[in-house]
This record gives structure tokens, C-alpha cells and sequence, in this order.
């Protein structure tokens, strides 16, 4: 049942009485981690959980994370970990928020606002230092991936030396701007596949990255990523900022502001992701989200200089693709 390169998640589950009577695996994420539904003999599911070896930070700082938002957010219970990369944890089902907001229309107003709750919730904790907060240096090493996840490996076109400085030139100033909003904490990832619908809650996954950055940050995830963006439109996403802005005590439409700034950075941070998955074979289900994402990242563009000449740039090589 269990593959022989599974040996230590097989010897987890039968020593915490979690021997499954069927294994299926799941579909991964950009990182190396691997997960596998359980079916246990009283039709129980819980998931498994492989890390290797070098994404044994990634499984200490989940570990962590999870006993920091504990009682506070809802999140999978750790049932076992064996401290060598595997785990067995709480099964959410297998329906992500994202597909229950694609699939239910007339639940999209009620289950954004129980997450920009979640979110509050998150923002409202004290950080656990579990990473080092968002800084200009790590914003902007975001911004030079993606530029080299899209423009040098996906669409095999090198920028110039001139259109180098030009990216180079809006990134710096748009992370300078994002460095004066407001700071809380986030969860960094807070797209609606790492989100569930659980009771009358919303429960989250995925949360080892969680660090202290713009205030605004997790309601872009929520709001303008992946399966999101073939649907929300300006009315939904008032309301939900609305409701995040009234919990957080904020001036709703200076949020709103700093959400668009944002967003434009995480749009192209994660065009580059996608990108760059696609290009190492390691998510080809990316390539269908990237050109919203583009479309996304030249909508956001304002009529500042630097972000007026960086769009002519993005434009001039990926009119084919958006």
C-alpha cells in the first residue's frame, strides 16, 4: 500500500494506530513537501504528510506556526510527527474554499467575510517570530524572481539592459512605498485553496511562512488570486475590505489604497511563481492562471512614471499571453 520510499510515514501511521486501508495521493504545491489522504479502517480520513530532508525548516516552522494560531484560528490538528519529515494531520475534506466558492455564488459574500474575520484574526496575534518580518530586501528579491521567472525562463526573453533598470526602477519604488503601510501579522499565503469551510468558520492550512508585513497583505491573497480572479469583481471585494477594515479599526478607504499597492506587488511576485513552476515541470496546472495574473499586474499599474514605463515594458512582451 504504502511505495518503499514512504517507509517512515508507513512506520508513523502504524505506531499511532492510523494503519490507513487506503492511500491516495494528493496533488502537491510549488515545494517538494508530498500528501496523501488516509483512509482508516472505520472510513476516518486523516492526511499524511512527507517532507524531505531539505524542506525540514519548512515542517519545523509549520510545527511552530500552528502552535501559535491554535485557539485562535482554526487549524488542522497535529495528530503525529515523527520529527524525521513526517506527520499525520487533520483532513479539512477535500473541497478548498476556492472550489466552494466557484461551485455556491450565493455563498461567496458570507464565506469572504468569515475569512476576513480569520484574517483579522490572524493580524490581531502577537507575532511568534517564527520568520523574519516582510522587509525592503525581501520584497523587492520577490520582484527580481519574478522578473526573471517570466521574462528570462517563460517567455524565453531577457530583458535589456535599459528594461532591466526600468523594472528594476518601479520595483524599488513601489517596495518603498509598502514599507511605510501599516504592519501586522499574516499568514503570507491566504489564497482561498489554502482556506476551508468548516461548521460555520474558516479554517486555514499552509501557515509555516506566516510573519509580520503590510496590513493589507492577506486580503490580496484572498481577493485577486487563482481561482478568485475569474469571478470577484469590485463590489465583492469592497464589502470584504470593509469588513476587515471595520475589525482592524482602519479608515476602510485608506486600506483599499494601500490594498491595490499591494496587490500589485504579490500579483507579480506570483506571476513569477507560477512561471518559474511551470518552467521547472513542477506545475504545469500554473500555466492556466498566469495570464489573469499578468492582466491582473498591468490592470494595477497607476499612472505614477515608474509604473507607467514598467507597464510598457510587460506589455511590449506579453500582449500573446495576457
Amino acid at each position: 500500500m504504502f511505495s518503499s520510499e514512504l517507509a517512515g510515514l508507513e512506520t508513523l501511521a502504524r505506531q499511532t494506530r492510523h494503519e490507513p486501508v487506503s492511500v491516495e495521493p494528493l496533488a502537491g504545491d510549488v515545494g517538494r513537501r508530498r500528501y496523501f489522504r488516509l483512509t482508516l479502517r472505520d472510513n476516518r480520513t486523516v492526511l499524511g504528510v512527507v517532507y524531505p530532508p531539505e524542506e525540514g525548516d519548512s515542517r519545523r516552522r509549520w510545527v511552530e506556526a500552528q502552535a501559535a494560531l491554535r485557539g485562535r484560528v482554526r487549524v488542522p490538528t497535529l495528530i503525529a510527527d515523527d520529527g524525521s519529515g513526517n506527520q499525520i494531520v487533520e483532513d479539512l475534506g477535500r473541497t478548498d474554499l476556492a472550489a466552494r466558492l466557484s461551485e455556491c455564488p450565493g455563498e461567496r459574500s458570507f464565506w469572504l467575510e468569515r475569512a476576513a474575520d480569520v484574517a483579522h484574526a490572524i493580524a490581531a496575534s502577537s507575532d511568534a517570530t517564527i520568520n523574519t518580518p516582510f522587509d525592503g530586501a525581501f520584497l523587492l528579491r520577490e520582484l527580481e524572481l519574478a522578473r526573471e521567472a517570466v521574462f528570462d525562463l517563460h517567455l524565453a526573453e531577457p530583458l535589456s539592459s535599459d528594461d532591466r533598470e526600468t523594472h528594476d526602477r518601479w520595483a524599488r519604488a513601489l517596495v518603498a512605498e509598502i514599507l511605510g503601510h501599516p504592519f501586522a501579522l499574516c499568514h503570507r499565503d491566504f489564497h482561498a485553496n489554502n482556506l476551508f469551510a468548516v461548521e460555520e468558520t474558516v479554517a486555514v492550512i499552509d501557515f509555516q511562512d506566516l510573519r509580520r508585513g503590510p496590513d493589507a497583505y492577506d486580503l490580496a491573497s484572498l481577493l485577486w488570486e487563482r481561482s478568485t480572479l475569474e469571478w470577484m469583481s469590485d463590489e465583492t471585494a469592497k464589502a470584504v475590505v470593509l469588513k476587515f477594515a471595520s475589525r482592524r479599526g482602519t479608515d476602510p478607504h485608506a486600506l483599499a489604497n494601500r490594498l491595490r499597492r499591494v496587490l500589485l506587488q504579490r500579483a507579480w511576485k506570483v506571476c513569477g511563481t507560477f512561471a518559474r513552476a511551470v518552467c521547472l515541470g513542477r506545475g504545469e496546472a500554473y500555466r492556466r492562471y498566469l495570464p489573469a495574473q499578468l492582466s491582473l499586474v498591468l490592470r494595477l499599474l497607476s499612472s505614477t512614471e515608474e509604473d507607467r514605463r514598467f507597464g510598457a515594458v510587460l506589455r511590449s512582451r506579453t500582449h500573446a499571453v495576457c
